[in-house]
C-alpha cells in the first residue's frame, strides 16, 4: 500500500466552539455538547455537559450528526472517537467530514495507527497541542473502497477481542469484593462480636522522612502513597534506594505479610497486603506498616476490609484528621472495629482470592498478547500486508 494522501485532500474538517459560561440559558439544554473529558472509549454515545438550541446560535459550535469521526487537537492529542449520537462540540474537538469515498472505521483505524505522527508535533509547554495544518498534512494510506472496508473488519474483529479480555479483567478486579460482601458482609453489618484492630496488631509503624536522598537505581523498592493501589502495589513509576544501616531503615522494612495503608494526603485510605516480591522493601512518611497476627487476622482479609466502602473506609473518613491535608495517627488506626471473624473463613477467603488471582494473571498476560496482535495487525494493515 503505497498510495498515501494528506488528510485534509479526504476529508473537511469543522471545528466547535463553547458557549458562553455565564449565560445559564445556553446550558443544561437537549443538546449534547462534547469535549475531551468524554473521550473515554473509541465512541462517544453520551457527554458530560448539555447545551440549548440558544447556546448553539450564540456560539462557533457545530452541530455533528451521529458517525463522524472526531478528534481533539488539545490535551488529548492522537485520539479519535465515532460519535453514536448527534451532538455539538467545543473548540478542541474537530469533526472530519469525508469529501471522498471513505469508510469510516477504516479511517478511524488509520488515524489511530497513525497517531505518534499527530503527536511528534504538538506544541505546548503543560498542554500539548497541535495546529489544523498538521491534522490536515497528516498522510493516510487510502486503498480502494472496498479494500478500506475488508481491512476495518479484520481489525474490528480483533478490538472486539481485546475490548471482551479488558471487559473480563475489570470483572475479575470485582470479583474479589463481591465475595468478600457475600462472606461476611452480614457479619460485619451486626453490632456484636467485633474487636479492635489494635488488638490483632503486633506492630504498628510508618516511613520516616528524607528517604529522597537514598533514591538508587536498583537495591530495594521504596513504597510511596501513590504506589498503594487498593488491595495491590501498583508498578507503573517504580523508585528505589539504597538504604542506610541504621534503626530507621529497619523500623519501615516491610515484611511479607505486611498490610500498607496510606495515612496522609488525598491518597489516604489506599490499603494492600505485601507479598512476598516485595519483601524487603521501605516505606515513605505517608504510609503505615500494619503487621497483623496471622493466627488471628489474615492480611488479605484486613486489607478488603479496609478497602471496602462501607467497611473500612467508612471508619477511616470519620476518624481522619485535617481538610487540607487529612491525616490518621496510629491511635486512630488502632481503633478500627472489625468483625470477629475465624481464622478459618479468613483463609477460606484468601484460597477464594487467590484462585481469582491465578485466573487474573493469566487474563491479564493473555491481554498484553492481544494488544501486541492487535499492534501488529494495525501495523501490517497500513503497510498493505494484510
Amino acid at each position: 500500500m503505497n498510495n498515501y494522501v494528506p488528510l485534509g485532500d479526504i476529508v473537511d474538517i469543522k471545528g466547535g466552539g463553547t458557549p458562553d459560561k455565564k449565560v445559564a440559558a445556553y446550558w443544561d439544554g437537549d443538546i449534547p455538547w462534547a469535549s475531551v473529558k468524554d473521550f473515554k472509549s473509541g465512541t462517544l454515545d453520551r457527554t458530560v455537559d448539555r447545551i440549548t438550541a440558544a447556546g448553539v446560535a450564540a456560539s462557533a459550535t457545530n452541530i455533528i450528526p451521529a458517525g463522524h469521526i472526531i478528534v481533539p487537537t488539545r490535551m488529548a492529542v492522537g485520539k479519535a472517537a465515532i460519535n453514536t449520537i448527534d451532538l455539538a462540540i467545543n473548540q478542541d474537538l474537530k469533526a472530519l467530514f469525508p469529501k471522498v469515498p471513505v469508510d469510516t472505521r477504516y479511517l478511524y483505524n488509520a488515524l489511530l495507527a497513525n497517531s505518534g505522527k499527530l503527536l511528534d508535533q504538538a506544541t505546548g509547554a503543560t498542554v500539548k497541542g497541535i495546529k489544523l495544518d498538521a491534522l490536515r498534512g497528516l498522510k493516510i494510506p487510502l486503498p480502494p473502497l472496498e479494500e478500506q472496508k475488508r481491512i476495518a473488519g479484520i481489525l474490528d474483529q480483533a478490538d472486539a477481542l481485546r475490548r471482551l479480555r479488558t471487559r473480563a479483567l475489570d470483572k475479575l478486579n470485582a470479583l474479589g469484593q463481591a465475595i468478600f460482601h457475600e462472606m461476611f458482609g452480614e457479619t460485619s453489618k451486626t453490632s456484636n462480636g467485633k474487636v479492635l484492630l489494635g488488638d490483632l496488631l503486633t506492630f504498628v509503624t510508618s516511613g520516616g522522612r528524607g528517604w529522597a536522598k537514598y533514591y538508587s537505581d536498583e537495591r530495594q523498592r521504596f513504597i510511596r502513597s501513590l504506589d498503594v493501589q487498593m488491595n495491590a502495589i501498583g508498578d507503573d513509576e517504580v523508585v528505589f534506594v539504597n538504604p542506610p544501616d541504621n534503626a530507621e531503615a529497619k523500623r519501615t522494612r516491610v515484611e511479607t505479610g505486611d498490610v500498607l495503608l496510606t495515612i496522609t494526603g488525598s491518597k489516604i485510605g489506599r490499603v494492600a497486603p505485601v507479598e512476598k516480591e516485595l519483601d524487603g522493601a521501605y516505606i515513605s512518611q505517608h504510609v503505615a506498616i500494619l503487621r497483623p497476627d496471622q493466627n488471628q487476622l489474615t492480611p488479605e482479609f484486613l486489607s478488603f476490609f479496609l478497602s471496602m466502602e462501607q467497611f473500612g473506609q467508612k471508619q477511616i473518613k470519620s476518624k481522619q484528621y485535617g481538610q487540607a491535608k487529612p491525616g490518621l495517627n496510629f491511635q486512630q488506626i488502632r481503633s478500627f472495629e472489625l468483625p470477629k471473624v475465624p481464622i478459618e473463613d479468613q483463609q477460606s477467603f484468601v484460597r477464594r482470592l487467590h484462585e481469582i488471582n491465578f485466573t487474573e494473571r493469566n487474563q491479564t498476560a493473555a491481554a498484553c498478547a492481544n494488544g501486541i496482535l492487535f499492534a501488529s495487525l494495525q501495523h501490517r494493515a497500513f503497510r498493505g500486508e494484510l
